[in-house]
């Protein structure tokens, strides 16, 4: 005979356990004369009436977190990949030179954007436009020089 899920479920399984250790304890505190079996038996008691709130509130909630965090994901699959995109990436430093960010960033942008272009996306029009247009604005900035050096017009 299989278990159904009604007498496997932990809920069900924590009930049972306190019930019988709270007959197990008051027993053999009535038999044996023991205060602190008959304690024992009324702590039980006590986690056994109130098992379900515990469950319910605090102890399912929190590993059902714990199971998610631990095996990365649930029925509902894994957690959405939120690492940005080449294209986000490209949205973003084309956005900062854009709309007027502090001298460092746009430089530094224009610098990752240059790369990215050269590099990844093979448009060397589009790497040479990019450090055109901030050299424009910034025609003493050091580390444009340094990429002039190193064979971009």
């Amino acid at each position: 005979m299989t278990p159904t899920p009604r007498y496997t479920h932990p809920a069900a399984v924590g009930r049972a356990v306190f019930a019988v250790a709270t007959v197990v304890f008051g027993v053999a505190g009535v038999g044996l004369r023991s205060v602190r079996l008959l304690a024992a038996a009324g702590a039980c008691g006590v986690l056994w009436s109130l098992w379900d709130l515990l469950w319910d509130r605090l102890l399912g909630p929190a590993g059902g977190w714990l199971a998610r965090t631990l095996l990365e994901g649930d029925a509902a699959g894994p957690p959405p990949n939120t690492r940005p995109t080449l294209d986000d990436t490209i949205r973003l430093l084309e956005s900062h030179l854009a709309h007027g960010a502090s001298r460092a960033v746009e430089i530094q942008a224009a610098i990752r954007l240059e790369e990215i272009y050269r590099t990844i996306r093979k448009d060397p029009d589009r790497a040479r436009d990019v450090l055109a247009r901030v050299r424009g604005k910034y025609p003493d900035a050091l580390e444009l020089a340094e990429r002039r050096e190193e064979g971009t017009p």
